[in-house]
């Protein structure tokens, strides 16, 4: 029974996410840019700063060639940005405003079809 109600939870978020997918305004992303947005995501959750050089050879994610062209995607998005590290010699990646809002979006939906469902 547990089970069922796990099932449903989960399909109903699929449900809610091809519906905010739809929107004209939601970023429409490859599963590459979500995992690469995810990974910056995450290691910026994590209060670490990634560099340009960080993300590209982030080889689990995909080639070198294929991060930095999906990167440069994430910029015109914009989803993320470039900035200077401190000494100016670097580049970092940054979240925008965009892609926290994207983010709120999607925990929304997690939140929506999870309510109602007892663990």
């Amino acid at each position: 029974m547990q089970s069922n109600l796990m099932v449903e939870a989960y399909l109903r978020f699929v449900r809610l996410m091809e519906t905010l997918g739809a929107a004209p305004s939601f970023p429409r992303l490859d599963h590459i840019e979500k995992k690469l947005l995810e990974f910056i995501a995450l290691n910026e959750a994590a209060g670490k700063t990634l560099l340009v050089s960080d993300v590209i050879y982030a080889n689990d994610i995909g080639s070198p060639a294929t991060l930095r062209r999906r990167s440069s995607n994430l910029e015109k998005q914009d989803l993320i940005r470039f900035g200077a590290d401190i000494d100016g010699r670097k580049k970092c990646i940054e979240l925008t405003p965009k892609s926290r809002d994207y983010w709120s979006k999607m925990g929304k939906c997690i939140v929506k079809a999870a309510s109602g469902v007892a663990t």
